[in-house]
């Protein structure tokens, strides 16, 4: 691991021990005004030197997608944490439902630890609709998800259908292939038929996120 300047020592303890306090990164204007900085250019560059020198990692298209480097997350107590914690942009909502098409992004920032789901999502989706009930996944939560190309039977994704979005589970049985809704209200979408809709899986769900509120009635009756 190369060695850091000591500018580049003060901006990495600065987004460290933010990132502690905070529960998420800063962003680069936070960085600024933390060091009275006139603009942002000296940021850029020190982050970026911090990435190249592999004490953290960024993600395009999101503020605050700073990602402390494997071994040197700061637990609190002066020990290093045992496990790595990667910034989640909430990307949009997804219909569990009829597919609708994708929202865009929404201003969210989540920081969490990669322990919590055994591996590593790209992005995180609030669920609309309720076809994913008797899978426990109401309106509301949040998925966890990982990109993919492929997957196997039985694997709950999220799948472009027509260009429009749909989280649903991927059922392949001999010949046939549907996207199987949790919700006897709801149809299958069979992807192996003649007729059936061009279909793209973009992602396997790794997790669900819930806040202890939810929506009344939902797995009532």
């Amino acid at each position: 691991m190369k060695e850091l300047t000591k500018r580049q020592q003060s901006v990495f303890e600065f987004v460290r021990r933010y990132a502690r306090e905070h529960g998420y990164p800063p962003t680069i204007r936070e960085i600024r005004d933390g060091f009275h900085l006139k603009s942002n250019r000296g940021v850029v560059d020190h982050l970026k030197a911090l990435e190249r020198k592999g004490y953290i990692k960024r993600a395009p298209g999101s503020p605050r997608a700073i990602e402390i480097g494997s071994g040197f997350e700061d637990s609190g107590g002066g020990e290093r944490a045992p496990h790595g914690t990667a910034a989640y942009t909430v990307a949009g909502n997804i219909s569990a439902g009829r597919p609708e098409p994708p929202a865009g992004e929404i201003d969210r920032t989540l920081v969490l630890d990669d322990s919590l789901f055994g591996e590593r999502g790209d992005f995180i989706l609030e669920v609309k609709g309720d076809s994913m009930i008797d899978d426990h996944i109401v309106p509301g939560d949040l998925i966890v998800v990982r990109k993919v190309e492929t997957c196997e039977s039985g694997s709950l994704v999220v799948a472009l259908v027509d260009g429009e979005a749909t989280v649903k589970r991927y059922v392949r049985s001999g010949a046939r292939v549907m996207l199987q809704p949790a919700n006897r209200k709801y149809r299958p979408i069979v992807l192996s038929d003649d007729v059936s809709p061009d279909c793209t899986v973009i992602g396997r769900v790794i997790g669900v996120i819930r806040s202890i509120s939810r929506p009344k009635g939902v797995f009532s009756g």
